[in-house]
C-alpha cells in the first residue's frame, strides 16, 4: 500500500535527453530505494506532466543544459512558477532540483531567482544527488504531514491550544525544526525562542491562553526557509545581494504555506511568518510595515529571535555575549523594534536567561 508521507514512494521526474545519462541517474535512484521515478527527454512533455493530477510529481530533476538557447531554459522553469503561483498552491508546487554545467556564481543564482529549489553541478557525485533529494523530499513529507492534519482536525483543534493533540503539535514542532537541521542545529533554538515569546507576552498582559497559542505557534515562524536552497542557507560566508534577496523571499514563502484557513493558531503562525522581519521605523521587509500596521505577533517574535541570532552560533558567524546582545537590543528601540516589547523584554531579562542556559545547544555529532 502506498504511503504518502514515504519519501522513497514519492514521485520522481528526470528531464534529461541524454541516455547515458539519465542511465546513471535512474541507477542511481534504483540502489537508493527510489520506487516511484521515471525519465522524460523531450521538455514539451514536462507540462503536460504536472497536469496529471492523479499522478501529482513531488520532485523534479532538470537537465536544461539540453537546450542551446539559455533564455529558453529560464523560460521553462518562469512557465513551472508562475503555473503555481498563479494557483497559490505553493505547497504543491514540485521541487525543481536542477542539473548544471555552469559553475559561476551568477548563473547559479539566476537559477535559484527562476524558481529553482537548488541544483547539482555536473558531472554529479551519486551520493550528493542522493543527500539533495533525500532531505528535499523530507521537507515536503513534513509539509503534507501538516496539511493532512490541518484537514483532519479542522477548527476544532484551533478554538484553544488545550484541544491540540500530541501528534499534531508533535508534526508542527519537527516541521519548525526541519529549517534549524539545515543549519545543522540540533532543535533547542526553536525551544528558547518560542519560549521568550511566551515570557514577553504573558509580561505584555496577553493572557497565558494566547501567550501558550504564541509559542506553539512561534516554530513555524522560518518555515519558509525549506524554500531557500542549501546553497544559500548553509553558505559559511557573507550573503552576496543577489543571495540575500532570495533569502529574503522566505517570508513570503512561508507565509503562502500558511494561509488560506480560517483557523485563529494558522492565522497567527501566518502573520509571525509574514512579518517577523519588518522593522518598526518602516525598513523592513517584505512590506515596509511601521509601528503597529505589524501585527504585535510579529514585534514580539522579531525581537526574541535577534536576540537568540545574536547570542548563538551560527553557519556564518560566533555567537556574541548576551550584554551585547542587550545594549544592540536598547540601541534599536523604536527603529528595528516595538518600544513597549523591549521594555517587556529588559523587564524579563532574568527569565530570559534562565532559558537560554536550560535550553543550550548541543553540537551534532
Amino acid at each position: 500500500m502506498s504511503n504518502q508521507f514515504d519519501i522513497y514512494q514519492m514521485r520522481v521526474v528526470i528531464l534529461n535527453d541524454q541516455p547515458i545519462s539519465s542511465v546513471q541517474v535512474n541507477t542511481t535512484l534504483s540502489q537508493r530505494g527510489f520506487q516511484n521515478f521515471s525519465s522524460l527527454s523531450d521538455p514539451a512533455e514536462i507540462i503536460e506532466t504536472l497536469n496529471d493530477s492523479d499522478n501529482p510529481v513531488d520532485l523534479l530533476l532538470l537537465d536544461l543544459n539540453m537546450l542551446e538557447d539559455e533564455e529558453e531554459r529560464f523560460t521553462i522553469l518562469d512557465t513551472l512558477t508562475v503555473q503555481y503561483n498563479v494557483q497559490n498552491d505553493l505547497q504543491d508546487k514540485p521541487i525543481v532540483i536542477m542539473f548544471t554545467n555552469d559553475s559561476d556564481k551568477a548563473s547559479r543564482v539566476k537559477l535559484l531567482q527562476s524558481g529553482a529549489t537548488d541544483y547539482v553541478i555536473k558531472p554529479f557525485d551519486p551520493i550528493e544527488l542522493i543527500q539533495r533529494i533525500e532531505i528535499q523530499l523530507e521537507k515536503r513529507s513534513l509539509i503534507k504531514q501538516l496539511s493532512v492534519q490541518q484537514h483532519l482536525l479542522g477548527e476544532k483543534c484551533l478554538q484553544s491550544s488545550e484541544k491540540m493533540t500530541n501528534d499534531y503539535q508533535e508534526v508542527l514542532a519537527r516541521l519548525g525544526q526541519a529549517t534549524e537541521y539545515r543549519y545543522h542545529e540540533t532543535g533547542t533554538r526553536i525551544k528558547r525562542v518560542s519560549f521568550f515569546v511566551e515570557l514577553i507576552a504573558l509580561e505584555l498582559e496577553l493572557g497565558s491562553e494566547f501567550a501558550k497559542l504564541l509559542r506553539i505557534a512561534t516554530p513555524l515562524h522560518d518555515i519558509g526557509k525549506i524554500g531557500i536552497s542549501d546553497k544559500i542557507m548553509l553558505k559559511p560566508d557573507r550573503l552576496t545581494f543577489e543571495e540575500f534577496e532570495v533569502m529574503k523571499t522566505h517570508v513570503t514563502i512561508g507565509a503562502k504555506i500558511l494561509a488560506g484557513h480560517s483557523s485563529d493558531f494558522l492565522q497567527l503562525a501566518h502573520d509571525i511568518a509574514l512579518t517577523h522581519h519588518e522593522k518598526f521605523d518602516g525598513t523592513g521587509y517584505p512590506n515596509n510595515l511601521m509601528g503597529d500596521k505589524i501585527p504585535l505577533c510579529g514585534r514580539i517574535v522579531a525581537i526574541a529571535d535577534v536576540f537568540d541570532a545574536l547570542t548563538s552560533d551560527r553557519v556564518y558567524k560566533k555567537s556574541r555575549s548576551v550584554e551585547y546582545a542587550v545594549e544592540l537590543i536598547k540601541s534599536e528601540r523604536g527603529r528595528h523594534f516595538d518600544p513597549e516589547v523591549v521594555d517587556s523584554f529588559l523587564t524579563i531579562l532574568p527569565h530570559i536567561i534562565e532559558v537560554k542556559e536550560k535550553y543550550v545547544d548541543i553540537p551534532k555529532p
